[in-house]
């Protein structure tokens, strides 16, 4: 063997180059050259550790191997197979095997759970615009993380019952995976985990600042353990830079595989300088493809009707429904999200038109709203978040009045106010789906005195009947779905409301009384008396056969646990 110095890499078959002390490395042959090439790279994620190179020499000097039995087409057919392998007796041991129970009702008891956990991941999903690592990384122990734990606790104690019931549950206790990797626990460490599987749905992955740079070798193994998924998050080059360019394209030649991914959420500040993802995609997208969010993006207020430029390239995905970009300064200015849609006028259209707004402001608007491009956008914005505390009513009214078009709404009450709700006049003709989230907890409404729940109760009459108002067929003649969510405070309220399923929300007909037979335990709906939480909106949607639902709000929004009320400082 023999160094030379050389500034040049034109290599001879029996060389290689040490890319550690930048100098090329003579062999005796060129399998020499090839096994060294493994060890001598400067980069640690491409690099075999030194250690294991007498390991790896036993394996080829052994009798028994031969290289010709290696059928592993790449790291994550390895992964896959190991992985595979760890559950496949647990597998076949639990579907041959019987527990006296028809198969029917078990998957039908089961399937139910898993409708319940995933109904709860899904709901949250679709509030945060698909970020959900943000929501685990925020907001500590949440009601969405107590919900989710309790559901998957149940099935996972039916996991545990009979090898049958496992292979059952498996599936449903799966069906979404968060990863945050540090360097503590980094990626690879999840490629061999039994959990991932054809079962497995939504992936999201989130690296923190002390992670290892992400290396495309490692998520094409991950995302090769996961053949059905539908949803991916990435969240990544955010608190340094990271060499992208050969990962961004080994990371779209690994989504393209993928054939029923249909949502893709991006957070990255590097998309604001480069639109290498988005051409790497378009070159190479999953074939069935329908959404794609950039979760750290930035929005151009003077085109908010149009999709930017840089967007473009996307146009050429055929299957691609919707584009959308939230933005990295949330709260700093009045529109905070935005979304288009390919337009449906034209068969086949690469045209994009805007479809959504997200609004959140607590600072006036007077100015904003004079912009002819935020009112040419809400002349023809079709669904918006309107989340809104700087101006009560008078905001809420002038901005929906400039809204026509509207079909979808969603309104959350930051203001704690009940004139924010006070829109019938201004609500748009065409709205079919309105979402409200409303908090009962006001103290500026009633004496400090009045009992905790009989403020509780009067708030919740009061939102009753305003709301009612819009719900008349005069004023809504096309509404067709009604969605309430009140804030997860409620869930300490036991003596006053009925939660069923960690979601679905009643009154106790005698308030302040819990069932004789709790004591801790979870009670059963047989033994609760309970009624409609909104008896008017409830009555109203049922004459018009609206689908009318009242549930707990899991998870706050932007700064909300800034502004809720502290439940114990109002029940003094």
């Amino acid at each position: 063997m023999m160094v030379a110095n050389s500034t040049t890499r034109q290599l001879e078959a029996n060389e290689c180059f040490d890319e550690i002390w930048g100098a090329k490395v003579r062999f005796n042959n060129p399998s020499q050259a090839l096994l060294a090439q493994l060890f001598l790279k400067d980069d640690r994620d491409d690099a075999i550790p030194l250690p294991a190179f007498d390991a790896l020499l036993s394996v080829i000097r052994n009798p028994s191997f031969n290289i010709k039995d290696i059928e592993f087409k790449d790291c994550g057919d390895f992964c896959s197979f190991v992985a595979s392998s760890r559950v496949e007796v647990v597998t076949r041991r639990g579907w041959g095997s019987d527990t006296g129970i028809p198969d029917v009702v078990l998957r039908g008891a089961l399937d139910v759970f898993g409708e319940e956990l995933r109904g709860i991941w899904c709901d949250a999903r679709n509030y945060h615009l698909g970020d959900m690592l943000s929501v685990f990384g925020d907001y500590g122990e949440s009601g969405l993380k107590v919900a989710l734990t309790s559901w998957r606790k149940a099935i996972s104690n039916c996991a545990i019952v009979h090898s049958s019931w496992l292979v059952r549950a498996r599936p449903l206790l799966n069906y979404f995976h968060t990863f945050q990797a540090s360097k503590r626990q980094s990626l690879p460490h999840y490629l061999l985990n039994p959990s991932l599987g054809t079962w497995t749905r939504d992936l999201q992955i989130e690296l923190d600042e002390t992670s290892d740079h992400l290396h495309d070798v490692v998520v094409n193994a991950l995302l090769n353990r996961v053949p059905n998924l539908r949803t991916f998050h990435l969240d990544t080059f955010r608190h340094r830079p990271r060499p992208c360019d050969i990962f961004i394209a080994g990371l779209c030649k690994s989504l393209s595989t993928l054939t029923n991914l249909e949502e893709i959420y991006i957070s990255t500040s590097l998309l604001k300088e480069s639109n290498h993802f988005i051409q790497q995609l378009s070159n190479s997208p999953p074939p069935k493809l329908k959404l794609i969010r950039f979760l750290k993006g930035t929005i151009d207020r003077s085109l908010l009707s149009h999709m930017p430029q840089w967007l473009s390239p996307l146009s050429s995905i055929a299957s691609l429904e919707h584009v959308g970009i939230r933005d990295d300064l949330i709260g700093n200015n009045l529109v905070d999200g935005v979304s288009w849609s390919r337009s449906e006028s034209l068969a086949k259209s690469n045209a994009f038109n805007l479809e959504g707004l997200s609004i959140y402001s607590k600072k006036t608007i007077s100015g904003v709203m004079s912009k002819d491009s935020l009112l040419d956008a809400f002349k023809a914005v079709k669904r918006m978040d309107l989340n809104y505390s700087g101006g009560g009513e008078a905001k809420v009214k002038d901005i929906l009045s400039r809204c026509p078009s509207l079909r979808s709404l969603s309104l959350v009450d930051e203001s704690k106010d009940f004139t924010f709700f006070e829109i019938a006049e201004v609500l748009p003709e065409f709205l079919e789906e309105l979402d409200i989230t409303f908090s009962p907890f006001n103290r500026n409404n009633y004496q400090i005195n009045t009992p905790l729940e009989t403020r509780i109760i009067g708030q919740l009459d009061h939102f009753d009947a305003r709301l009612l108002q819009a719900l008349h067929p005069g004023t809504t003649p096309r509404l067709r779905v009604v969605r309430i969510y009140i804030s997860s405070a409620v869930m300490e309220q036991r003596k006053t409301f009925f939660i069923l399923n960690h979601r679905q929300l009643f009154r106790r007909e005698a308030i302040g009384a819990l069932s004789p037979t709790v004591s801790g335990a979870e009670e059963s709906p047989d033994e609760v008396v309970k009624t409609p939480l909104l008896p008017l909106c409830q009555q109203m949607c049922y004459k018009r056969s609206l689908s009318f639902s009242v549930q707990v709000r899991l998870v706050k929004k932007h700064s909300d646990a800034d502004s809720d009320i502290d439940v114990d400082e109002f029940s003094e």
